[in-house]
């Protein structure tokens, strides 16, 4: 049963969000996918993989509160990493055109904000 997140910060934003789960063992996205969504954990476990499937790489495993998935929506590109839960998680998806609609109502300082950062973390992981 999907039910109100219990961290404060994510309570905040989590209404007019989709809302899935995922099973044990199961992949949310795999390295070299488009990024259509990105995600915060609300429940579970979810681990970022990287490098050649037979020499996979944990980078982090995340904590319920944490997003992930955001830079290849923010520009536009493929995944850098595959999400993998080991025993089950549940997420909310921030799609592409949900994003658009918030910072659309977002103070302008707010968008400019997010603009600016956007921009920096794209140019960062390009070096």
């Amino acid at each position: 049963m999907i039910s109100k997140p219990e961290n404060p910060s994510v309570q905040a934003v989590w209404q007019g969000f989709d809302r899935k789960v995922f099973p044990e063992g199961a992949t949310i996205f795999a390295e070299g996918d488009m990024g259509a969504a990105a995600y915060i954990l609300l429940r579970g476990d979810v681990t970022l993989l990287a490098g050649p499937a037979d020499k996979k790489r944990t980078l982090t495993e995340l904590k319920p509160g944490q997003m992930f998935g955001v830079h290849a929506l923010m520009a536009g590109a493929r995944r850098g990493a595959t999400a993998f839960t080991k025993q089950g998680c549940e997420v909310l998806t921030v799609s592409e055109d949900k994003l658009k609609q918030k910072l659309d109502e977002a103070d302008p300082f707010v968008r400019y904000w997010v603009d600016y950062l956007s921009k920096r973390i794209i140019e960062l992981s390009a070096q």
